[in-house]
């Protein structure tokens, strides 16, 4: 097993081991993803401060979404790992396969915003986040967009919301549970093909997030 894969697992004394074994923490799997990105993107921030202290690349970037681990924690919201990620200064410049920062990610949520305000960011407005493929407007009621206990119940005003879908999976390992969605979205940068498969079950506490803007 190498050693992203056991990175986006949540294995910390396995990847302890492998690192204390000389395994390269900057060695990209077999699909292209590092394991840096992939402890960023499940969210696993004990995973993401022991690659970091072990001299993983915070800059790298994901092979064909060119995703840093900053793209990962923020297109997930993970706040905690992007509380890691910044304290060894990540160049927040970096722009992925389509042109987008992580700062363009974190502006369309106000949860995970503060982290890049601090660092001196301008947050993106809401038409380059249109015009870059990052949140959508919701003309009605839409049915990829479930109704939850998450920032969004509901839509008041048709035709004046826009929203991004920032989903947190990390209820099975990445390779284990095999989520095309999930695939898609890491492999492709695509923030509109996080889907809910219908043979997945998250956990409880893992319900999509959203972030909204009213005209």
């Amino acid at each position: 097993m190498d050693i992203a894969t056991v990175a986006s697992s949540g294995n910390f004394e396995l990847l302890r081991s492998l690192i204390d074994g000389g395994v390269d923490v900057n060695e990209y799997s077999k699909e292209g993803f590092l394991p840096l990105c992939n402890a960023a993107f499940w969210g696993y921030s004990s995973i993401v401060e022991l690659l970091l202290q072990n001299g993983a690349d915070i800059n790298l970037t994901n092979s064909g979404t060119g995703w840093t681990a900053c793209h990962c924690a923020a297109f997930q919201a993970h706040g905690k790992v992007l509380m890691k990620l910044m304290k060894y200064k990540p160049n927040l410049t970096i722009k992925d396969s389509q042109g987008r920062t992580a700062s363009d990610f974190a502006s369309a949520l106000d949860t995970i915003w503060p982290f890049f305000a601090a660092e001196g960011c301008s947050r993106t407005p809401k038409t380059e986040l249109i015009r870059l493929g990052i949140v959508r407007k919701v003309t009605e009621h839409d049915p990829a967009v479930p109704i939850t206990n998450s920032d969004v119940a509901h839509f008041s005003r048709p035709g004046s919301a826009y929203v991004m879908k920032g989903q947190s999976l990390h209820s099975k390992p990445f390779r284990e549970s095999r989520n095309t969605n999930m695939l898609s979205a890491a492999q492709m940068g695509d923030v509109l093909c996080l889907e809910e498969d219908p043979g997945f079950s998250a956990l409880a506490n893992d319900a999509p997030k959203f972030s909204i803007w009213k005209n």
